[in-house]
């Protein structure tokens, strides 16, 4: 039987390799003046995510 495939976009942590949803709410968030709003990994406080990634469940 086939299913159906769905993706989220997600986000990963570069450094830790933390994953979620895009704009969920287990991610943090910092001001960068210079730059504006920044995620944050809630598991290791790096801004190095990579956003938008698409994962098929």
């Amino acid at each position: 039987m086939a299913q159906n495939a769905e993706s989220s976009p997600m986000s990963r942590c570069q450094r830790c390799g933390f994953r979620a949803e895009s704009g969920g709410p287990e991610w943090d968030s910092v001001e960068s003046p210079p730059m504006g709003t920044l995620t944050r990994c809630p598991e290791c406080g790096s801004t190095d995510v990579a956003t938008g990634l698409s994962i098929h469940r």
